[in-house]
């Protein structure tokens, strides 16, 4: 493309690894950061090891004079929006739950251990966290939602976590609750988004993929993760579909950890990787998958609870 100017315009400059970055400015400015394999062996990795110190602040200063950041914390748009802050909601496995589990991670040591199988397990054990118990702890925490007159957004990774999820709580609560996932078109997707915005106090399921992007719900003042994707990029975009411009009142974000099992494990991961503002740190599910059979056993592996120790 022949041009006097280029400009590149994202809300999630990192969504995988600092590599974006080099993708981004190899369009706007061929060469700054070199090619991209010694880029690769320079930067990506070792701050994939290590996201801080003196490799970190060399590449933010070599960034530093070509990007504008603008984040909601900045005053002149933060007295325009609501606060947003994060709680941790710790759910238990039944006892089927954790019989399916061990079950799971059992089939995993007899198997071939190969990266396939690796995502294989995170996926199913995933899965078998999305039981009865965050189910109880949602349907405890919609109750006081509703209760206040208030809305939610309920965000889970798998299209058929979020049908049962609707499918439990018109059960629970004798009333449709609208969801938003990949199959719909436009038309129908439309329509889930004006159920939810005219009706009194509500819960909108999405999947992630589907609804983290693109979408106005300022209308929620709780974004509820159901389940993990293990990139906070994303997640925050989700949480944004509600804490955004308009968003005048304080936004809660209720993020639903499985006690004992690899979803607690991860999440002190991520918590111990330093995330600073210039979100140059490696995100997503792929530091799991460079881990070996062995460790990812540990990762996988059930804590025993007292009240099932006999």
């Amino acid at each position: 493309l022949s041009s006097e100017s280029r400009v590149a315009l994202t809300g999630t400059p990192v969504e995988n690894s600092v590599a974006d970055i080099w993708s981004i400015e190899d369009f706007l400015n061929p060469g700054l950061l070199g090619e991209r394999r010694r880029f690769t062996e320079k930067y990506a990795k070792p701050l994939a090891a290590s996201p801080s110190g003196e490799l970190l602040d060399r590449l933010k200063k070599t960034l530093a004079p070509f990007v504008l950041r603008r984040l909601k914390t900045d005053p002149a748009i933060a007295a325009e929006i609501g606060a947003k802050r994060t709680v941790k909601e710790y759910c238990t496995l039944s006892r089927l739950q954790r019989a399916e589990y061990e079950n799971a991670l059992d089939d995993f040591r007899r198997g071939m251990k190969r990266r396939g199988d690796a995502f294989a397990l995170l996926t199913r054990l995933k899965l078998i966290c999305d039981g009865e118990g965050k189910l109880a702890r949602l349907f405890d925490l919609l109750e006081s939602i509703f209760a206040a007159g208030e809305s939610a957004l309920v965000f889970t990774q798998y299209a058929k976590v979020g049908a049962a999820v609707q499918k439990a709580l018109e059960k629970k609560f004798g009333r449709r609750f609208p969801f938003l996932h990949g199959a719909l078109g436009q038309k129908e997707r439309e329509k889930e988004i004006e159920k939810f915005s005219k009706n009194g106090p509500s819960a909108f399921i999405l999947s992630l993929r589907a609804g983290a992007f693109g979408l106005n719900l300022v209308k929620a003042t709780h974004v509820i993760h159901f389940d993990r994707w293990w990139n906070p990029a994303v997640e925050n975009q989700a949480a944004d579909r509600a804490h955004r411009i308009g968003q005048t009142k304080d936004v809660l974000v209720h993020t639903f950890i499985t006690e004992g099992t690899l979803e607690e494990r991860v999440d002190e991961i991520l918590e111990k990787k330093t995330r600073l503002s210039s979100g140059i740190v490696e995100n997503g599910e792929n530091f799991l998958l460079k881990m070996s059979a062995g460790e990812i056993e540990s990762l996988a592996r059930l804590d025993a609870r007292p009240e099932f120790v006999k």
